[in-house]
Order: C-alpha cells, then sequence, then structure tokens
C-alpha cells in the first residue's frame, strides 16, 4: 500500500470559536512524498496536522491513515494509533528539560509497543540516528536538554520523532527558530534522515522559502476551505 493518508469531505469547527471552520475535500499522502505547507501565522495548518492525525475529532467525513478509518475510532484507540504510525516535531519541541539526550529520543518509543519491536537493537538505532542528525553519541547522550542549543535541540526532537521507523512524519513549523543558514542545514539533515520509500513527511510553515527538496509546495488554502472570519 502506497498511501499513507486519504482524507474526504472533512469538516472541523472549534467548540469555542464558531467564527472557525475548516473543510478538507479531498487529501492524500502517499509514500515517499515531501509535503510542505505555507501560509499566514492563524490559517490553521496546526490544526490541518491534529485533525489529519486524530489529535482532534472532525465533525463529518472520513480519514484513513494505512487503510484505518480514525475517524470512527475511540479517543483511546486513536492516540494508540497516533502514537504506533506518526512522529511529530513540535514548534516548541517539547523536550523534557532534565532528561537526557538519550532518554528524550526514547520517550518516542514510550507509548507503542510496535514502534518498540521495530527496533531490533535501541542502542544501535539511537546512535544511527544521532549520528544522521550530526549529534555524536558520546558527547551528547548524557546531557540535558535544557543544556543544548536551540539547533541541537530541534535535532533531538526530530530523532524522538523517528525512532521506532513511523510512517508518517508531522513537522509544525520546525525551523521557525532559525536563521536561514541553518534553516537548510537542518532540512538537509531531516530528508538524509528519513527513509526515502516508506516514509511520508507534511511540514508546515509561515513561509515557502524552505521549499528545496520537497516533491510538493502547498498552500493551506489549497488543501483546506477555510472560515476565520
Amino acid at each position: 500500500m502506497s498511501m499513507l493518508i486519504n482524507a474526504n469531505n472533512v469538516k472541523y469547527s472549534h467548540l469555542d470559536n464558531s467564527s472557525f471552520s475548516m473543510t478538507i475535500k479531498k487529501f492524500n499522502l502517499n509514500k515517499g512524498d515531501r509535503l510542505l505547507i505555507h501560509g499566514e501565522s492563524g490559517l490553521g495548518k496546526s490544526t490541518f496536522l491534529n485533525l489529519i492525525s486524530g489529535a482532534v475529532q472532525a465533525k463529518e467525513g472520513k480519514i484513513e491513515i494505512l487503510g484505518s478509518d480514525i475517524s470512527t475510532m475511540s479517543s483511546h484507540n486513536k492516540d494508540k494509533f497516533r502514537g504506533s504510525h506518526f512522529g511529530v516535531v513540535f514548534q516548541t519541541f517539547n523536550l523534557l528539560p532534565y532528561l537526557s539526550v538519550e532518554k528524550n529520543i526514547l520517550m518516542g518509543l514510550v507509548f507503542s509497543k510496535r514502534k518498540k519491536n521495530k527496533v531490533s537493537n535501541i542502542n544501535s538505532e539511537i546512535k544511527h540516528l544521532m549520528k544522521s542528525l550530526s549529534l555524536d553519541y558520546e558527547e551528547f547522550k548524557n546531557r540535558k536538554s535544557f543544556e543544548l542549543s536551540i539547533g541541537q535541540q530541534q535535532r533531538v526532537a526530530v530523532a524522538r520523532a523517528l525512532i521506532g521507523k513511523p510512517e508518517i512524519i508531522l513537522a509544525d513549523e520546525p525551523t521557525s527558530a532559525l536563521d536561514i543558514n541553518n534553516q537548510e542545514i537542518f532540512l538537509n539533515l531531516l530528508f538524509a534522515s528519513l527513509n526515502q520509500k516508506e516514509q511520508g513527511l507534511i511540514m508546515v510553515s509561515h513561509s515557502k522559502n524552505i521549499s528545496k527538496n520537497f516533491t510538493d509546495i502547498k498552500n493551506i488554502t489549497d488543501i483546506c476551505e477555510l472560515n476565520n472570519v
């Protein structure tokens, strides 16, 4: 199966803000896709990621992930499913400040037996991910995340998202705190770390100036009908 995400006629609106609504008539993501979604802040890019991953509930429509309809799952089952098949890089990284780099990366396996079972040697996998992201294992493995630079924290967050080989990687404004040169360095490291045939990536950004290496670039308004008046 090459299709990772298939969403049709999905409708969503904030419970506490009836002036915002989002409709996704049709959206697909396939293995190997590298999609950049850009648009101004406040348009709903993060909401889109939360919607297609099942973190928020659609009012109508169907969202299939790897052939499974998450629209009909209970909240508990959606959480388990998302933990097994998604890796997420948050804008603020969400690292635990007093845990070591190694333990922060391991947090990517905590909620998924499936991911754990896909890693035959956890130590080797962590070393591989850190090397691919230009983090020396011996130098950084025991450092607390609060001791790291922003760029180093970002790479640890990517390693946590990639461990266990999730099929879908979501990245929410991961380059917003970096200058142009470091944005390019980070993106090159991220793309080099992905399995080019098996994993799909969706990155959202307020800018389309980071479009190099993406297979597709869309404005959020190309994907969703939005009402945020």
